[in-house]
């Protein structure tokens, strides 16, 4: 890990605790650095929610196939962890797969622009965070058997990992003196 990877870890452990996410701890050969759930009652989604994010540094040259393998194998250990009712009948999961690299590959970037994963009462939307450039990148389209949804899934990529999105929220909150973020 590099000193920039470092300080973004912090800050992205920070923000998901803001956003009511709580680290769970998972086995080292999950495959994630770090594993955040949130769970509660949506009413656009018809009921409980269980959303997983899922962290991976990789540091250069990450690939479009890394990816794929990754952000499939986070949904399996997200759909695996979840308890409660079946999916569809009252509970739907969200999986966010997030890879942290310091410079993003071309072919990575592409990868991510047409990777659009369908689930039943599920969701998967991979990201990719590029730490020299603070860019996000997912998935930009909305599929129509995503149309209800997928704008929520960017808007929370964006909130929950963009640092510029962290930068705006922190900008507009008042100041308590003594108060970091």
């Amino acid at each position: 890990m590099s000193e920039r990877s470092d300080k973004y870890f912090q800050m992205l452990d920070g923000w998901l605790k803001y956003y009511g996410f709580e680290p769970i701890s998972v086995h080292e050969s999950s495959g994630a650095d770090r594993v955040f759930k949130r769970s509660r009652v949506e009413v656009s989604k018809f009921g409980k929610v269980d959303c997983y994010i899922c962290v991976k540094y990789m540091p250069e040259g990450a690939t479009g196939q890394e990816m794929k393998v990754f952000s499939e194998k986070m949904f399996s250990l997200a759909n695996r962890h979840r308890t409660g009712v079946p999916l569809g009948f009252g509970a739907m999961l969200v999986v966010y797969p997030l890879i942290i690299t310091e410079n993003i590959s071309a072919e990575l970037a592409g990868f991510l622009n047409q990777y659009c994963p369908k689930h039943f009462a599920a969701a998967e939307f991979p990201s990719a965070v590029d730490l020299s450039t603070g860019y996000l990148y997912y998935y930009p389209g909305t599929p129509i058997w995503g149309y209800a949804y997928y704008g929520t899934y960017r808007r929370e990529s964006y909130s929950f990992f963009s640092p510029k999105s962290w930068q705006e929220v922190s900008a507009s909150q008042p100041q308590n003196p003594g108060t970091v973020r």
